[in-house]
């Protein structure tokens, strides 16, 4: 600037009138500067700018905020049938019976596909139908056969510790608590392990073996993870527009991110 201003103010370049306009367009060029504010040329997210895994999901969340809910909505609207057939008794028993078992397998490989779209997201990558479809193709059996087991699985457990507490069986109540509760806590890493690598993981048995590997590896980031889920989780059950527009989503972000961080922990 002060280079240009001294070639301004030099008379074999400039006729005076030029010089007073280049002045002044050179003064104005050094107060912007001087008092330039980022948030204005903050369009976006800064992704240089460190961040925890919570406000990195929803910051996450914010960058692609219509797309995201859009992702939750089509995701919840799977549990729709479900809860239909469940709560309502004027329904004949087969049609609840179908909705019901539509619900059952529609929710695994959505549920599969919602973590692949938050792994995009997470990437930096926006969400579109293309991608969508992809996703679809690549998750979707993977999901089903992988992780439909895992959710039986949770719900054989907890149908044990209601038989046991209704026959007074304290004893194993207790053991299928403790399992159901390590089964959550594993439970946390089952979509975004099968998002990270469909192909690695052949089995139900195997995914939650890694997910059971990295839950040991990472106690405590897995129980303060388990209480930003509890949390967002009943925010959504007071909310239930919260619940079919955000919360869902907002845990995929959360569990992918700390994923993330624990990866690259352990590659430190």
């Amino acid at each position: 600037y002060f280079m240009t201003y001294g070639r301004a103010l030099n008379p074999p370049y400039h006729e005076p009138a030029q010089i007073q306009t280049i002045s002044q367009e050179i003064n104005t060029l050094i107060i912007r500067e001087q008092f330039k504010m980022p948030f204005l040329d903050d369009t976006g997210i800064k992704t240089e700018v460190e961040r925890g895994p919570l406000w990195s999901a929803f910051a996450i969340f914010a960058s692609q905020l219509e797309r995201l809910i859009v992702v939750n909505l089509l995701w919840a609207l799977q549990l729709v049938p479900g809860m239909a057939g469940l709560f309502y008794n004027e329904l004949p028993d087969f049609l609840r019976v179908i909705l019901i078992v539509y619900t059952m397998l529609a929710l695994p490989p959505a549920t599969a596909v919602l973590y692949g779209l938050a792994r995009l997201a997470c990437d930096e990558e926006h969400i579109n139908p293309d991608a969508t479809r992809d996703l679809v193709r690549t998750l979707a059996l993977p999901g089903l056969f992988r992780l439909l087991p895992l959710y039986g699985l949770l719900g054989l457990l907890l149908l044990g510790v209601r038989l046991a507490d209704t026959y007074g069986l304290v004893a194993i109540s207790t053991l299928l608590q403790l399992g159901l509760l390590l089964m959550l806590l594993c439970a946390h890493y089952w979509g975004v392990l099968l998002a990270a690598a469909p192909q690695r993981y052949t089995s139900a048995f195997r995914l939650l073996k890694a997910a059971a590997r990295l839950t040991w590896r990472c106690p405590v980031q897995t129980l303060m993870l388990s209480g930003v889920v509890i949390l967002a989780l009943l925010l959504g059950i007071v909310s239930i527009g919260g619940f079919f527009l955000a919360v869902p989503v907002m845990v995929a972000l959360l569990q992918t991110q700390m994923l993330g961080t624990f990866q690259s922990d352990h590659e430190d």
